[in-house]
């Protein structure tokens, strides 16, 4: 559906004054360039739009755009341009702006009188547009614009050159007191007390060796019971010697202290306690399994009893059948 609106906006492109029947008229009117001192800019020349409510006469221009446009006839056209001025007239009658599109919108004043409102900003039927204001200012602001930058660098070159003086003498006294300090600590001489030297403390662990036990281990009580001859003559009781832990050497019970995989794993671990290492032997179970055990019987209950005697530390031995 068209509007009037683009098609004013069309003719105000070529022509000065666009006649709105019944309405009013939108006029351009034209300002020169000129300098504004208050800116310091010499502004652009412009085009601009007014509006005369006392120029409503049809002077054809608009329902000729409608015709060629929107092919429709004179009378038609002249129709649609009424229809439009009384749906802008309701719309001021109600409080509202009608709004023109790009160019501006109208408003009511007083409840009678219409008064349009340009878009500046908006310049698309501006025959100047694409002109930008030139920024100017006379020649005596500019020098003494010129004279205070000028000033301002002199002022600033000189405490710039005071701060370096200032920094040059700081270094040099400096200096000075660094070789005055050097001169002291390299003529100085250090006395050195032989007897009484001074070593970095190092918290190093005493290794002591620890001393290997032998378990003797007795064997249960013996019976004591006087032993007769056969001639009746009475006997003194058997010795009974105390064995070392190895005990039996041809017992099948093992009292293990260790299982690992491999003979070197064994005797490694036999290395590494020395505190046992005098009852300590390799018994190979299978293919891949060896023990380190250190006493031998085949008495089990014996084995236990050793058992219960062996230094802290072999806790988790065990007796093999």
């Amino acid at each position: 559906m068209y509007t009037i609106i683009e098609h004013i906006e069309y003719l105000l492109t070529s022509h000065d004054c666009v006649v709105i029947p019944g309405w009013g008229a939108l006029v351009a009117q034209y300002s020169d360039s000129r300098y504004n001192p208050v800116a310091g800019h010499i502004e652009r020349p412009r085009r601009e739009l007014g509006f005369n409510a006392s120029v409503d006469h049809n002077d054809g221009l608009l329902a000729q755009s409608l015709v060629r446009r929107e092919g429709v006839t004179y009378d038609e056209a002249m129709r649609f341009v009424r229809q439009s001025v009384s749906a802008f007239r309701q719309q001021l009658a109600m409080g509202n702006e009608v709004s023109l599109g790009r160019l501006g919108y109208f408003h009511s004043a007083d409840g009678h009188r219409i008064e349009f409102t340009p878009f500046y900003h908006e310049q698309s039927n501006d025959g100047y547009y694409g002109l930008r204001s030139v920024k100017f200012q006379p020649l005596a602001v500019e020098d003494r614009r010129a004279q205070a930058q000028a000033d301002a660098e002199a002022a600033f070159s000189s405490n710039a050159a005071h701060r370096h003086g200032w920094s040059r003498a700081v270094k040099v006294a400096a200096s000075i007191l660094v070789l005055m300090c050097l001169t002291v600590v390299l003529t100085t001489p250090v006395i050195v007390n032989r007897n009484q030297q001074d070593y970095a403390t190092l918290n190093l662990p005493t290794v002591t060796k620890p001393q290997q036990q032998v378990l003797n281990v007795p064997r249960p009580a013996a019976d004591t019971t006087m032993c007769r001859d056969t001639n009746g003559a009475e006997e003194q009781p058997a010795e009974q010697p105390t064995s070392h832990l190895l005990l039996d050497e041809g017992g099948n019970s093992l009292l293990v202290v260790a299982s690992f995989g491999s003979r070197k794993q064994a005797e490694a671990y036999m290395q590494m306690h020395p505190d046992m290492a005098r009852q300590m032997q390799v018994a190979r179970a299978s293919e891949r399994l060896y023990h380190v055990f250190v006493a031998r019987s085949y008495d089990q209950t014996h084995l236990y009893a050793v058992r219960n005697h062996l230094p802290d530390g072999y806790g988790d031995s065990w007796v093999k059948p």
